[in-house]
């Protein structure tokens, strides 16, 4: 099964030009600039899963993102803060055949830190904690660190861009590599998910070539009123 950390997409919103964006970074050192948050634009990726899009809206003290393909819903309510992203609910359906499905939904012992601010390379978190689904509770550990600073290629353009990796290990039996780029004034412009086990579902996904997942900005439209 893909657990439900896997395809973590957050706050990707401000001011966007499409194209190529060469201006370097002067520094290893970012805020919540890269995580901006923009609710009257769509961002739009190529996928393993075909295109798919990305729509936020604000609820309550939380914002609600949600990440849509033909075959899968990804859902997620966060908390964004001078602290970082932190997740409080997930949200998923995945259909993988035509008689082979997933939907979950996930809540947590303390609101899961995604990201930490400010992003600087060389910085690491951890968490550990509980995870539940529909009755059962699961223990999560989460590792992340910010690597380096690249130059980064995608259909969108061209970003000097933050490499984030994150690895999940749960106690459902699932392991997951996650490896995000974050561009200024954007948010994430490309995304690749590594997982391993899962039961049936693990099984079905490596048959199908979905072992690993790569998302890629491909562009953004503004949202009609």
């Amino acid at each position: 099964m893909l657990n439900s950390y896997l395809l973590l997409i957050f706050c990707f919103f401000n001011f966007f030009t499409l194209g190529s964006n060469d201006k370097p970074i002067n520094n290893d050192f970012a805020g919540n600039d890269y995580f901006p948050i923009h609710i009257d634009k769509t961002l739009i990726y190529d996928s393993d899963f075909g295109e798919t899009v990305l729509k936020v809206k604000r609820e309550s003290d939380f914002y609600v993102f949600n990440f849509q393909g033909d075959d899968f819903t990804y859902r997620q309510k966060l908390l964004i803060d001078q602290n970082g992203v932190f997740v409080k609910e997930t949200y998923q359906y995945l259909k993988m055949m035509l008689i082979i499905s997933k939907e979950g939904k996930y809540t947590y012992s303390d609101p899961l830190p995604r990201i930490k601010f400010p992003l600087q390379v060389g910085n690491k978190w951890n968490w550990k904690g509980e995870e539940y689904d529909d009755g059962s509770v699961y223990n999560l550990d989460v590792n992340s660190s910010v690597e380096k600073i690249e130059k980064l290629k995608v259909p969108a353009g061209t970003f000097e861009s933050f490499k984030l990796v994150t690895t999940v290990s749960s106690t459902k039996g699932t392991k997951s590599k996650v490896t995000e780029w974050y561009a200024k004034d954007i948010g994430l412009v490309k995304m690749a998910v590594l997982s391993e086990g899962g039961g049936i579902i693990g099984t079905a996904r490596d048959l199908l070539g979905l072992g690993e997942i790569v998302f890629e900005l491909k562009s953004i439209t503004k949202n009609k009123n």
